[in-house]
């Protein structure tokens, strides 16, 4: 919870804002409203071209599958974030993209904003960068098998699922 106005420095106090329904951060030197800030990131399920599989990624020592994503720099919009990240960490670039949903994700205050794209080729020789441990192509059952539960990437693979963008077996 926000304590001091991040124009000012002035101590903030709870005021109910009839059009939120709730209590907001107040500061009253500024006479203004004080929202509270989160971050905004965005996560992608990568396909082969032939939509069969999809590339899921190790980082940081783990030992379960993420899907491949990033937070949104300053001046950026989530589909430019979208296609630097699959550039730093994989060294590709997207045929097409398409966004998904938008979720906030509690544990590292963060809104996702989740995608799909299409990659041409399959091959992964050479491509992951530094930042990542691992990354291979899984099939629908086998990304089950290896994603992180309870994530926003657990969300993702269902999703794709659900409506059909890979093959479910």
């Amino acid at each position: 919870m926000m304590k001091h106005c991040s124009v000012c420095g002035s101590a903030l106090e709870m005021r109910f804002l009839p059009d939120e329904g709730k209590d907001i951060p107040y500061c009253p030197q500024c006479n203004e409203y004080r929202f509270e800030m989160f971050n905004v990131a965005v996560c992608v399920a990568i396909f082969t071209p032939k939509h069969d599989k999809v590339m899921m990624m190790r980082q940081y020592g783990r030992d379960k599958y993420n899907f491949l994503g990033g937070y949104v720099n300053k001046g950026e919009n989530a589909e430019e974030a979208l296609v630097r990240e699959m550039n730093e960490e994989m060294g590709m670039k997207p045929l097409s993209y398409t966004p998904m949903f938008s979720m906030y994700y509690v544990p590292s205050n963060t809104l996702m904003l989740a995608f799909y794209a299409e990659v041409a080729e399959e091959d992964l020789s050479g491509k992951k960068t530094d930042e990542v441990d691992d990354a291979k192509w899984f099939t629908y059952a086998e990304a089950q098998e290896v994603v992180i539960k309870g994530a926003v990437a657990e969300r993702l693979l269902d999703e794709i699922g659900r409506q059909g963008l890979i093959e479910v077996i």
